[in-house]
């Protein structure tokens, strides 16, 4: 399986105000989980920043223009062939996948490569981006039929944040579970404790239609 990983490569400036210390989002969570998931994957590549090859990765060293990244994103989609599965580590807001640059009005820009990719599998390990009736994540599964596209409904860790959905469908996606279903805790403690699961937790549904890839995913819970 050919898996790529678009991830954010250096720590946010100024102070993090919950700790009173330098943020360490980048060191401390998006690179070791992009670099756990590039371990249980096999072959991938990490798309980080300025682009320099180094190991075999494209890592970013410094923050880029908006512009910058979703050039070297699409660009570096675009031209990994026979791509499987696409993976994004990095900030993100309802409306925005700022790791990679792109906004409303670049999701089909974002879309278009990914499809040209035949990628069949997207899944983002950022903040908020399938957070509301359509977000981020929801517009872009529109603009992917037959593609599943991962993410999270609220803000939280990179990886094991439980609050995640099947984005796109008639409701604006689908949550794996919900507070309360009998799946909740189970589900929430794996993504929290077991590194493998939340990085893998898609694999059982790769390639599976919407109904199919939900039911997949809750039976290896």
């Amino acid at each position: 399986m050919r898996v790529l990983e678009i991830c954010t490569g250096y720590n946010r400036s100024g102070i993090n105000p919950r700790t009173g210390r330098p943020w360490v989002d980048a060191t401390g969570a998006f690179l070791p989980e992009a670099q756990a998931f590039r371990r249980l994957h096999g072959e991938a590549e990490l798309v980080d920043g300025h682009n320099i090859p180094r190991a075999g990765w494209l890592e970013f060293v410094a923050p880029l223009t908006p512009a910058r990244r979703r050039g070297l994103a699409e660009t570096s989609i675009r031209t990994t062939p026979e791509l499987d599965v696409l993976a994004v580590f990095g900030h993100g807001t309802s409306s925005n996948l700022l790791v990679t640059g792109h906004g409303p009005a670049q999701v089909l820009d974002l879309a278009a490569s990914i499809h040209a990719s035949g990628a069949r599998t997207v899944v983002l390990y950022a903040c908020s981006t399938a957070a509301g009736r359509v977000g981020f994540a929801d517009e872009l599964a529109y603009a992917l039929p037959g593609v599943n596209v991962w993410g999270h409904t609220s803000a939280g860790h990179t990886s094991w944040n439980p609050n995640t959905e099947l984005a796109g469908g008639p409701n604006g996606g689908d949550p794996v579970a919900r507070p309360g279903d009998p799946l909740w805790r189970r589900w929430r403690d794996r993504m929290s404790t077991d590194q493998a699961f939340r990085l893998s937790f898609w694999l059982p549904a790769h390639g599976l239609d919407r109904t199919a890839a939900l039911e997949a995913v809750r039976a290896a819970i």
